[in-house]
């Protein structure tokens, strides 16, 4: 004998011989189901399972630009050692100048600026340290000399952010006169073709006198037709 509960009429207890079928298709033998139970379970049916979350794409961070090895001024000749030397001596006396200037720190060493005129992919270490409107106008026309061979995506923005760590600036009235006939001598002195004032005195060690007075007496007249600076 089984015990049956009528759902439809309310709950009623019904006293049958056959089994006891519940909505879950279970035969159930001898219990009394109360009818809560089927209501549950249809509700925990009826409802709509959530959908999976989709899995988070991790996210990549962005490249550091001074992560990758900038470019540098290719100035040198190699294969010719003869103009290779003169080149190297010119590149000494702007490290030289530029130290008296104040344009970099007195920590750049010397061979780190020697390689900023090799044209190789390299971070320098220069530190520049005057306004970068100076370094930015430098760059600007050292590029278009032609004694600095050309190179693609050379320019003096990439070099004056990705080198020297800085925001390009080239208002032309933000430079003194000063240090664009600064400018202006380190062209001329970079250029290999112009002779250099000879040291006179006892300091013989001096090859050549590069205080800015002998250098203007000697470039004077292309100080004052050099345009554009």
């Amino acid at each position: 004998m089984n015990i049956k509960i009528n759902v439809e009429s309310g709950g009623k207890v019904e006293v049958t011989d056959k089994p006891i079928i519940n909505v879950m298709g279970d035969v159930v033998q001898n219990k009394i189901v109360p009818p809560e139970t089927y209501r549950q379970t249809e509700t925990s049916d009826s409802q709509p399972k959530k959908p999976k979350a989709s899995p988070q794409r991790k996210r990549v961070p962005p490249t550091n630009n001074r992560s990758k090895k900038p470019m540098t001024l290719k100035y040198y000749t190699h294969g010719n050692n003869g103009i290779l030397i003169k080149q190297r001596k010119r590149v000494d006396i702007v490290f030289r100048k530029f130290n008296e200037w104040e344009w970099i720190d007195d920590q750049t060493t010397a061979d780190d600026f020697d390689a900023f005129f090799e044209g190789n992919l390299r971070h320098c270490n220069i530190t520049w340290i005057a306004n970068t409107t100076i370094l930015t106008i430098l760059l600007q026309e050292l590029i278009k000399q032609p004694y600095i061979q050309k190179q693609t995506k050379c320019s003096a923005k990439s070099l004056v952010e990705q080198q020297f760590g800085k925001t390009a600036n080239s208002d032309r009235k933000r430079l003194d006169n000063i240090s664009g006939e600064r400018i202006k001598l380190t062209l001329l002195i970079l250029d290999i073709n112009n002779p250099l004032p000879e040291a006179h005195g006892r300091n013989v060690a001096e090859e050549y006198d590069i205080q800015d007075a002998a250098l203007k007496e000697l470039f004077a007249g292309q100080l004052r037709t050099t345009k554009g600076i």
